[in-house]
């Protein structure tokens, strides 16, 4: 067994468990030496062994505690015959075709890449999927939309209630199929949580996690994660009592002196924010310490607030690790 996931079954290790959101990616020379044989991302992500090999990049060159499968929550939407563009300007674009068809067999690629890199390591493989909420934001309103959400969301609740259903079911699937492809862990990214009011975050957002948790559980018991960014201690609260979750991962803006108002019985992961990560130096440092010092006493896994930012300098994230472990 390793460390993370006794960590993530509730076990205090004496070193916290070390890995990154966004690890394996650009801030990397290897990745980019890699990305540059691609002519876009997309078809990269359909390369099953190079998504393999990207995945362990991190994990071999900072010895990390566990590798996440280099994909992106947007695949999810390629199960109903979607296209998914990430190379034009404003973000990711989803379009649809005038029937949608559900076949997962449209991201075997995926699944084929959990099996190989289960194959390459010895390390626990994360899998995930976005949060419904946060997957349907890409699909339903455009880049601008995005940037102003609360303004796009209030004349179509209706709409958007019966697409976070359908999304829940796939996403359920989708989980399932990688869970029999290998994987030891998984992690649910509510990234666009922040925005809701609490009624919006309860219908959309918490409700969907608790179904997708429930299913996951009753089909295989791998420790789970979820991931509800930018919402409130009020908020945190609610999603650190979810029945069938394991871990709750806090952003940055997490004030630590609140841990104790979280159900003290799930494991904590996070919240170096990666501007500081960036930087390095003394605030690296003791940012590093404040949080080692925050968790002494409680099982905790040691992650970003967010993910790692492109421009970070690897001598930072080896000296993080480092830290960590001394």
């Amino acid at each position: 067994m390793s460390i993370f996931i006794d960590s993530l079954n509730f076990k205090k290790t004496k070193k916290p468990p070390i890995w990154f959101m966004r690890q394996a990616g650009r801030h990397l020379p290897e990745y980019r030496e890699v990305r540059s044989s691609y002519r876009n991302l997309m078809e990269m992500f359909m390369d099953s062994n190079v998504c393999s090999k990207v995945t362990l990049q991190p994990v071999d060159k900072y010895d990390l505690d566990a590798a996440i499968i280099f994909t992106d929550i947007l695949m999810i939407h390629m199960i109903k015959g979607a296209s998914v563009s990430f190379d034009k300007p404003g973000g990711p674009i989803v379009e649809f075709k005038a029937k949608e068809k559900t076949d997962f067999n449209n991201i075997n690629f995926l699944y084929e890449a959990i099996k190989i890199t289960k194959n390459k390591t010895n390390k626990p493989l994360i899998g995930f999927a976005g949060g419904p909420w946060t997957t349907l934001t890409y699909s339903m309103f455009n880049p601008k939309e995005r940037k102003e959400l609360q303004n796009h969301i209030k004349h179509r609740e209706k709409e958007i209630e019966k697409k976070i259903n359908e999304i829940t079911e796939l996403t359920i699937e989708h989980v399932i199929r990688q869970t029999d492809s290998g994987i030891d862990a998984f992690q649910l990214f509510e990234s666009a949580a922040g925005i809701l009011n609490d009624d919006q975050l309860n219908r959309w957002c918490i409700e969907p996690c608790k179904l997708i948790l429930k299913e996951i559980k009753k089909y295989q018991n791998i420790p789970t994660i979820v991931f509800p960014r930018g919402v409130t201690l009020k908020n945190y609260v609610s999603y650190s009592n979810i029945s069938n979750l394991n871990c709750l991962s806090i952003d940055q803006f997490f004030n630590l002196k609140n841990i104790s108002k979280l159900n003290t019985n799930k494991t904590i992961q996070g919240n170096l924010d990666p501007k500081t990560l960036r930087l390095g130096g003394n605030e690296l440092k003791k940012e590093i310490r404040k949080i080692l010092l925050a968790f002494r006493e409680t099982p905790h896994i040691f992650n970003l607030g967010h993910g790692v930012i492109k421009d970070t300098p690897t001598a930072n994230v080896a000296e993080a690790v480092n830290i960590i472990r001394s």
